[in-house]
């Protein structure tokens, strides 16, 4: 099977100003490893326009087969951003962004390495 990286879930923040509780879930659902350094979280209306870039994942992380991480859109120092989910058996990776995106159904989300996409899904 290789590698096969989903976006297993899309959690929008509950309230505008809390983007510690808005995240996406990776799951890595292959049979071998998946390194995420140098991809990029994108979003966009799907179609011809050109997606928004959230973020890139200078420093990356490594998921073994069947390891979930929640990539977290804000900063877990930052109180004002709300409490971020436990780690328990998923992995939190902190985004560092000052605002949330999550802010509408019909986005497509992307995990892309330069041209190659590595996987997507769809808000709805």
């Amino acid at each position: 099977m290789a590698q096969k990286l989903t976006i297993s879930e899309i959690h929008p923040a509950p309230e505008k100003k809390h983007i510690n509780q808005e995240w996406i879930t990776l799951h890595n659902e292959g049979d071998a490893a998946v390194n995420t350094e140098g991809c990029s979280v994108t979003v966009g209306k799907g179609g011809p326009s050109r997606p928004r870039l959230i973020t890139k994942l200078k420093a990356g992380l490594i998921l073994q087969p069947g390891e979930k991480a929640r990539l977290i859109t804000g900063s877990a120092s930052k109180k004002s951003q709300g409490v971020p989910p436990e780690e328990g058996d998923i992995r939190n990776m902190h985004l560092f962004q000052k605002v949330g995106y999550l802010d509408r159904k019909g986005l497509t989300i992307r995990l892309v390495r330069g041209q190659l996409e590595i996987c997507k899904t769809k808000y709805e």
